[in-house]
This record gives C-alpha cells, sequence and structure tokens, in this order.
C-alpha cells in the first residue's frame, strides 16, 4: 500500500487544483523559500483529520483557505483529497484505491468523505490506524518538527512510540472499551440510586398488595357465598313469577275469547240499533236518488223553458188567426201561473227541496199540455208547424232522458225499500242479542277481576325480583351466570343463617379498610422496575466484569507487542545513531509508573475507579533518551547542539521506520540543520528505508535531490498562487547522457 496521488484546491497558496501523482520510492519536492513547499505537507496533515491550527500554522481554521492576492480573488472553500494504492489489501477493507477527502467552507461548515461518501472523523481515524499511518507522530514530520522527539516530555514521546510499534488500533480499542466501562460505571450508579429510592415504596406497597390479598380471599367467598344465596332467591321468585305468569297467561286467553263474543253481539247491537240511521248500502241509495232528482230537475226546467219558448212562438204566429179573445185571456193566464211555479221551482232548487221542486215540475207539464190542447186547432198553417219542428225535436230528446230518469228514479225506491224491509227484521232480532251479550258480559267482568289479581301480584313479584337484581348488580357484573345457575331452595332458617354470615363478611371488610384498587398495579409496576433494576445492575457489573477483561486483555497485548517493537526501535536507534555520528552511544528507556497514594480511602472510590486503579498497574508512563556522541560525556540530551539534535531525531525517525514502517512518510526540511557530510550519510539512509515505506522530502539538500526517483517544482508567480513543475529523474538522465 502506498500513497498514489494528492490533489489540493484551495488549499492555503494552492489557488488553482493541483494533483501530485506518487510513486514507491522516493519524491521530492523542492523550491525557494516561501513558494509554498510546505503547505504540501500542512494538506497531507489536514486531510488525516488534523485538529491543531498550530501544528497547521494558522490561527483560525479559515487560514487554510485562500486569502486572495493583489491579483486573485480569496475562495470561498478548501479541498484536498488523498489517494492510497490499496491493490494488495493491506488495510484488509476490500477496497482497491482509498480516497480520503476533507473540505472546509468559509462560513465554518466542513464534511469528511471516503471514496466520495461522507463519513466521520473517528471513522477516518481508525481506517487510519488499521493501515499504519500515524497521524500525530512520524507518517508528518512538518517544518522545525524534528526536534520535538527529544525535546518532548517522557509521557508524549510515549504516544510516539505507541503508534511506531502499531499498537494504536488496539489502543484505541482500549479507549472505547475504557468509555464503555465508565459509561457503564455511571449507568451502575444510576440504576442503584433508583434502585434505592423505590425500594422503600416497593416494601410498603408489598403490606398493601398482602392485606388487598386477604381482602381478595374474604371477596371470594362472599361473592360465592352471595352467589348461591342469590340464585335461591332469584330462581323461587322467577319460578313463581312464571308460574302466576303462566296462569296469567292462560286466563287471558280466556278473558280474550270472552271479549271476542262481547265485542261481536255489541257490534251486532250497534248494527241494529241505529236511532234513524240508514246502512251505507241505503246512504249510498239515497245519493243516487238525490244526484238523479237533481239531474232530473235540471232537465224539466230546460224542458219547461222551451216548451215556454215554443208556446210563445205558437201564440204569436197564431194572433192573428181567428181566434176568440176568451181562448187567448186563457192561454194567457196559463202563462202567468207557469212564471210562478218556475219561481217556485227555483226556490226549492235553492234549498235541495228536491221532492217539492218535483211536485211543481209535474203541475207545470200539465199546464203544459194544457196550452197544447187549446192551441191544437190552429197548428195547421205550415209556418206554425214549422216553428213547432224547431222546438219539438229538442223537447223530445229533453222527454226521452227524463223518461229514463224516472226508470231509474223507480229502481232505487224499490232498492230503498228492500234495505228498509230487511233492517225491520234485524231490529227483531235485538232482544236475543241482548240478553246473550248481558251474560257473556257478567263472565268477562268475573274474569277481568281474575286477571287484575294476578297482575298486582305479579307486579309485586318483579318489583321484588328488579329490587333483588339491583342489589345483584351491586354486587355481581354478570347476572345471567347468576339467573342461570339452578340452586336449591333455601328454608326460611337457612336464609337467615346465610344473611347473617354475608354480614359478617362484609364487617371483616371494613375493619380491613378500603385499598384503592390501582395499588396492585402500581405494585406490578414498582416490582416489576424493582426487577428490571435488579436484573440491569447485575448485567452492568457482568458488563464491568467483561470489559475489565478485554482491557486487562488488550493491554498485555498492547505491552508485549509494544515491548517487542521497542527492543526493535532501540537497537535500530542505537545502529542508525552510529551511523550518523561515526561512533558513539544511545539508547531508550522505559519508565514505568509510579502508583500515586490516593488521598481517598478504599470505600470512598467507585468501581470504576478501583477497576482504573487494577488496570493502571505495569503500565509504562514515558521514555527516556541517553545520547551520547563521539567524544563527549552528556547526561542529557538538551545539551546536544542543534545539529546533534537534528541527527538523533533523525537517527530515531530511521530507527521507527526501520521497526513499522508506516505506508508513506512526509518530511519537510528534517536535514536542513545537517552539514554536507551528514546530508549524504542522512541521504543514504533513507535510500535504504526506501525499499520499506514511500518517502515524499520537502528539500534544499542536494544529497537528498539525487536520491530522489521524482523531482517536484514549487514555485509562487506574481499572483501570490503557487504552481508545481515536475520531473522524472530516470528520464532527465537519458537526456543527460545524450
Amino acid at each position: 500500500m502506498f500513497l498514489s496521488k494528492l490533489e489540493i484546491n484551495g488549499f492555503k497558496s494552492f489557488a488553482h487544483k493541483v494533483d501530485l501523482e506518487f510513486k514507491p520510492g522516493i519524491t521530492a519536492i523542492v523550491g525557494p523559500n516561501g513558494s509554498g513547499k510546505s503547505n504540501i505537507a500542512d494538506c497531507a496533515r489536514w486531510v488525516l483529520g488534523e485538529q491543531s491550527l498550530k501544528l497547521l500554522r494558522g490561527k483560525k481554521s479559515e487560514d487554510v483557505i485562500f486569502s486572495g492576492s493583489d491579483k486573485k480573488a480569496r475562495l470561498g472553500m478548501a479541498e484536498v483529497s488523498l489517494y492510497f494504492n490499496n491493490s494488495k489489501d493491506k488495510a484488509n477493507i476490500g477496497m482497491s484505491e482509498i480516497c480520503i477527502t476533507r473540505k472546509l467552507y468559509r462560513n465554518g461548515d466542513s464534511e469528511y468523505l471516503i471514496n466520495k461518501q461522507k463519513t466521520r472523523l473517528v471513522d477516518i481515524h481508525m481506517l487510519l490506524a488499521k493501515v499504519g499511518v500515524a497521524r500525530t507522530s512520524y507518517s508528518i514530520i512538518g517544518q522545525g518538527m524534528i526536534d520535538n522527539f527529544l525535546l518532548a516530555s517522557p509521557q508524549d514521546r510515549k504516544e510516539f512510540f505507541e503508534e511506531a510499534s502499531g499498537v494504536k488500533p488496539l489502543q484505541i480499542k482500549r479507549g472505547q472499551a475504557l468509555n464503555k466501562l465508565e459509561h457503564t460505571e455511571e449507568n451502575l450508579e444510576t440504576a442503584t440510586i433508583q434502585l434505592q429510592e423505590i425500594s422503600p415504596r416497593l416494601n410498603s406497597l408489598t403490606r398493601q398488595v398482602k392485606r388487598l390479598e386477604r381482602r381478595d380471599e374474604i371477596e371470594v367467598k362472599l361473592k360465592d357465598l352471595q352467589f348461591k344465596y342469590y340464585s335461591s332467591i332469584w330462581n323461587e321468585i322467577n319460578n313463581h313469577y312464571k308460574e302466576k305468569n303462566s296462569e296469567l297467561k292462560n286466563i287471558s286467553k280466556k278473558q280474550e275469547e270472552i271479549q271476542n263474543k262481547v265485542d261481536k253481539f255489541q257490534k251486532q247491537l250497534a248494527n241494529l240499533t241505529k236511532d234513524n240511521v240508514k246502512s251505507d248500502v241505503v246512504f249510498k241509495l239515497q245519493k243516487d236518488y238525490q244526484n238523479i232528482i237533481n239531474k232530473k230537475i235540471q232537465l224539466n226546467q230546460e224542458l219547461s223553458e222551451l216548451k215556454i219558448k215554443s208556446v210563445q212562438e205558437v201564440q204569436k204566429q197564431v194572433g192573428q188567426k181567428n181566434i176568440s179573445h176568451k181562448i187567448g185571456q186563457e192561454v194567457i193566464d196559463i202563462l202567468e201561473k207557469i212564471d210562478k211555479i218556475k219561481i217556485n221551482i227555483n226556490n226549492y232548487f235553492k234549498n235541495k227541496n228536491f221532492i217539492e221542486a218535483e211536485k211543481y215540475f209535474n203541475e207545470q207539464i200539465e199546464l203544459f199540455n194544457k196550452i197544447n190542447k187549446i192551441l191544437e186547432p190552429y197548428k195547421s198553417e205550415e209556418k206554425v208547424v214549422k216553428i213547432k219542428n224547431n222546438n219539438s225535436e229538442q223537447i223530445i230528446e229533453l222527454e226521452q232522458e227524463i223518461k229514463k230518469l224516472d226508470e231509474k228514479i223507480e229502481n232505487i225506491q224499490n232498492k230503498i225499500k228492500q234495505e228498509n224491509d230487511r233492517e225491520k227484521q234485524d231490529r227483531s232480532q235485538i232482544w236475543k242479542i241482548q240478553q246473550d251479550y248481558q251474560s257473556e258480559q257478567n263472565k268477562l267482568n268475573s274474569i277481568s277481576n281474575q286477571v287484575n289479581e294476578l297482575r298486582i301480584k305479579l307486579a309485586r313479584l318483579e318489583t321484588k325480583k328488579d329490587d333483588l337484581e339491583q342489589d345483584m348488580r351491586e354486587e355481581f357484573n354478570d347476572l345471567e351466570k347468576i339467573k342461570q345457575n339452578k340452586a336449591n331452595k333455601l328454608s326460611e332458617e337457612n336464609k337467615r343463617e346465610k344473611i347473617t354470615e354475608i354480614g359478617k363478611l362484609k364487617h371483616q371488610l371494613e375493619l380491613i379498610g378500603g385499598i384503592d384498587p390501582e395499588v396492585q398495579t402500581e405494585y406490578e409496576q414498582i416490582k416489576d422496575r424493582h426487577e428490571f433494576l435488579s436484573n440491569q445492575i447485575s448485567d452492568l457489573k457482568n458488563s464491568m466484569n467483561v470489559l475489565e477483561k478485554l482491557i486487562l486483555e488488550l493491554d498485555l497485548n498492547i505491552k508485549k507487542q509494544f515491548e517487542i517493537s521497542f527492543k526493535v526501535i532501540n537497537e535500530e536507534f542505537q545502529k542508525h545513531f552510529k551511523t550518523l555520528f561515526a561512533g558513539g552511544k544511545a539508547k531508550l528507556i522505559l519508565v514505568k509508573d509510579e502508583l500515586e497514594v490516593a488521598e481517598e480511602t478504599v470505600d470512598e472510590k467507585t468501581e470504576f475507579d478501583k477497576i482504573r486503579d487494577r488496570l493502571s498497574q505495569n503500565m509504562y508512563s514515558g521514555v527516556e533518551i541517553e545520547a551520547t556522541p563521539p567524544g563527549k560525556k552528556l547526561k542529557s540530551i538538551n545539551m546536544l547542539s542543534g545539529g546533534e539534535r537534528a541527527m538523533t531525531s533523525i537517527a530515531l525517525l530511521c530507527a521507527i521506520i526501520s521497526s513499522n514502517p508506516s505506508p508513506f512518510i512526509i518530511l519537510d526540511e528534517v536535514d536542513a540543520a545537517l552539514d554536507e557530510a551528514n546530508s549524504i550519510r542522512y541521504a543514504d539512509i533513507i535510500e535504504q528505508l526506501a525499499h520499506k515505506s514511500q518517502f515524499v522530502i520537502i528539500t534544499h539538500n542536494r544529497a537528498t535531490m539525487e536520491k530522489a526517483d521524482i523531482l517536484y517544482g514549487v514555485t509562487m508567480g506574481n499572483d501570490g498562487v503557487s504552481e508545481v513543475l515536475s520531473l522524472k529523474l530516470e528520464n532527465a538522465e537519458k537526456y543527460t547522457n545524450r
């Protein structure tokens, strides 16, 4: 696995997008001071999750975004992507290429991505730990940081060696387990407090529940006794009620039969004893008779008018003939009578006195006939006959219609007579029906008295049963169950005994007192909560034991792996120290923890404190470095010169790389303090280590440049933007040999 590409866009002086491609071996980055070379090391550190602005040589987070120049406006974001070639899947993550990206916007928003997918910083840390990239120590050595190995405290120095020994993934797991252990301790303490709080309430509820159980026993016994008592009483009343009800039904049936007879006789009497009230048939016949009379009157009136008109015409025609004065005066007198009769007919017709009106019509017709008889000798002339013929046709038609009406009137009168005869015959039966009616009515009265008595008894039984059911409803919910129970009939003595026993049981319930029925529910809830907390406390303690064993196991593995790697690093450190200094001696020393005596007693410590004390035993607190160049006797590394410190740090760095090589190492001018001879030794060592790790070196040293496979040059134009030029030295050698 190695670093394959670095993409920079908007980071510090790299305003334009820059792609730097890398291969296994040594890549050198050169350029004048201030061109932005060191920004490449900073962006690599930044994309891997560095949070320290001091190490990134800034004061605010937005300082890593291109801030602009006189000729170039500032940018709104910075983005850096670091690509790893994982074709051999050293990280065991199933991806042939790994791309870690970090973005930062001027508004403060930021995001991390792995292969273009958003992720968390902790996931990046875990991934880097798996692939062996040391984010905080030797993988990226920034400008002026080479002395940090020596000048750091033993405790801080120990962190470098832990990452160099490859125990960082185990330490991350240990830290996670330790956090879980601490959270478990907090949960255990919380659960314990809650358990202590609910225990008194549970004890109180337990006592109440026991009283409630005693009450339940008495209530069960009382319910059973009441059930038997009420079943017997209800069945007794219900059976008596059924008997009386059955008796009432039988008598009511007889009553209904007699009532039907009485109603029948009463109906017959009503029909026969109607005073001057005709039957419906007679009424209908009379109505038809009146309608026909009315029509006949109208026709007679029309006929009389026609006859009067005819007489007047005849009188007019024959007035010039030889008619005697006596005959003329007689016709006039008859016409005057006809006019008077007409007035009477109209009056009777208005008053609907059709019978009187009919009499006058008949009289009127006789008068018309009399006129016709008087004028008969004078009708032989043609003109008179013609006039007569003009009116006679209508008169004949009206007379025929009146004749038909007379036939109908006669027919209706015959029917009315028949109906009247039948009614007279029916009235003859009234006396016999009255006798039968009176006899049946006496029977009905007697049975009605019996029915009333039975209904009174049933009403009393029903009231008694309703009162009993009301009492039963107060004591029981399921009345049907009581009603369906076929209990034996109790004697009066047994009834008194049952009532007495029921009273005693109710008195016992009163002595126990009323208990809130929700107590049982609350008790179950508190009990369940108590059991849950007890089980949770047990589980938490088991979890703490498991976590403690896990941490102890991790500590043993960390310690074992650390000691093995530390021994190798110590040997390599001595080897490279002698190479760089051409002699001398150096070594690394582990410093063990000195347990401090805690002020609090053992009883005052929490469970987590006790576990942490056990886990802290036999742990190393730091690393001391002893270095003595040839020909000198120094007791402290602080007494070394600047160049000696740089070479000592380089020797230590090379030792770490030899022991546990990182997939890539970025060195930013770590050889700046070396002279020419030491620079050559340094370059030789880097060349030897290049087959173990990939090197990206920012340098001014020619000896280092000569060892590089790829050479990048960084320049900065007038616009304040860094640009990158690349050169493969193997191709350059071909052109040089020409």
